[in-house]
């Protein structure tokens, strides 16, 4: 690198740099302002969906197996006769079967799950649509029946406790713990009675002995949790009866192919944590494209620039280049030249950009907001990891030296005998 920089080509790149000063640091600004928008803009969709992505996989199953129930089934007829059958068969007032949705054998599923190497904990849980009640208010929402000394091994639940202590959900007979959204909605605070009651009719005196905010808005807004006990009591069932399984994995990108394999195994309807949010992640992408592509079309600008700045020193520095090649400088290094120009530029500049971004995200960061969309957030987050900011520098360098190799190889080819005849 050294022996390089006292090489005669590097020393000429940066004497035509610094004698066009004002060219050379508008070029500079544009890769500057090219780089800077990319870790900004990027950074923050980025750092967004990471949050989603954490938040999604530390509050959620990763693979949910629960009873899908079909309303509309086919009648027994319809299954036995073929389309091509010779006859006619009237049923009179078909009644659809009340089928639960209940896991039969769940318990045993449960345990067989525990075992697998993948696993880190399973969570039963009994789900059920609830309306809440205190005073005049009346908020329709979902009971969460767990046993949270299982449910917070596995999720971690009491990191998200805003108030109250989730023990008391053992100690208290009749305990609740409402969603930060919920809770609000109800003018609840810990310590508050509520009536809980489910499809069923019947209902239960709960006390509230928490508040939960998990960050997921359409949770924080509906969910509470309860002891599985008082779920059944609540959907008047017995002791076996849970709706779902809820797992975490040690690997969560091996969700997916275990729950085909458990939806195989155990013939119920097992979804994973990436098809389950396939509509948000969706957006994502659209999000991810649009981004992008503004991104490029900045550097694409710049690139000009640099591409334009370059072409004038060309033809500026014809004679300078005519005096090269006659003194002995070969095409590569009248090449070598200008792409050296080129980087110089998009070194210092994609450099000047880094801190610039990083400083856009700071002050943007720093700022409190009470933004609600898919999660709540107090604060933009940002994707500051350093291979984000270093793929963003190498994507400034590739745009400056694509940029400036169209000029470096029209120097390269000019000739130095048209150039003296002319002058």
């Amino acid at each position: 690198m050294k022996s390089y920089l006292k090489r005669p080509a590097f020393r000429i790149a940066m004497t035509h740099l610094l004698s066009k000063k004002r060219q050379t640091i508008v070029a500079m600004l544009g890769v500057t302002f090219g780089i800077a928008i990319f870790i900004f803009q990027a950074g923050l969709m980025t750092g967004f969906q990471n949050m989603f992505i954490e938040q999604t996989v530390n509050t959620s199953a990763n693979v949910r197996i629960y009873n899908d129930v079909q309303v509309a089934k086919k009648s027994i007829y319809s299954k036995t006769l073929s389309d091509t059958a010779q006859s006619w068969v009237l049923v009179r007032n078909q009644k659809p079967k009340d089928e639960e949705p209940r896991l039969k054998n769940g318990y045993q599923m449960m345990r067989i799950i525990e075992n697998h190497p993948e696993v880190i904990g399973v969570s039963p849980f009994v789900g059920s649509q609830a309306i809440f009640n205190m005073g005049i208010a009346q908020v329709a929402g979902r009971v969460a029946g767990v046993d949270i000394e299982r449910e917070n091994n596995t999720f971690n639940v009491e990191k998200y406790m805003i108030d109250g202590d989730l023990k008391r959900l053992v100690t208290t007979p009749n305990g609740v713990i409402l969603g930060e959204g919920l809770a609000m909605k109800l003018g609840a605070a810990t310590g508050d009675i509520i009536t809980v009651s489910s499809a069923k009719g019947s209902a239960l005196q709960m006390r509230v002995v928490g508040i939960h905010k998990s960050g997921v808005v359409e949770l924080d807004n509906s969910r509470a949790y309860i002891n599985i006990r008082n779920a059944q009591k609540l959907l008047q069932v017995d002791g076996s009866y849970i709706t779902d399984l809820n797992i975490k994995l040690k690997d969560i990108n091996k969700a997916k192919a275990l729950a085909a394999d458990w939806q195989k195994q155990f013939g119920y309807t097992a979804v994973d944590w990436e098809t389950a949010n396939a509509n948000v992640f969706s957006v994502f992408k659209i999000q991810n494209m649009v981004t992008y592509l503004i991104i490029t079309s900045i550097l694409i600008v710049s690139g000009f620039g640099i591409f334009n700045i370059l072409m004038m020193i060309i033809y500026e520095k014809m004679p300078d280049i005519a005096i090269l090649k006659a003194t002995g400088f070969k095409d590569k290094d009248i090449r070598t030249i200008f792409l050296t120009e080129s980087l110089v530029i998009g070194i210092f500049g994609g450099l000047l950009g880094l801190i610039v971004g990083w400083g856009l995200q700071q002050i943007a960061g720093s700022v409190k907001m009470d933004i609600r969309g898919f999660v709540a957030m107090e604060y933009l987050k940002f994707n500051t990891s350093a291979g984000f900011y270093a793929m963003a520098y190498i994507f400034g360098l590739v745009a400056t030296a694509l940029a400036g190799y169209i000029p470096a190889r029209k120097a390269a080819r000019v000739d130095a005998i048209d150039i003296i005849r002319s002058k």
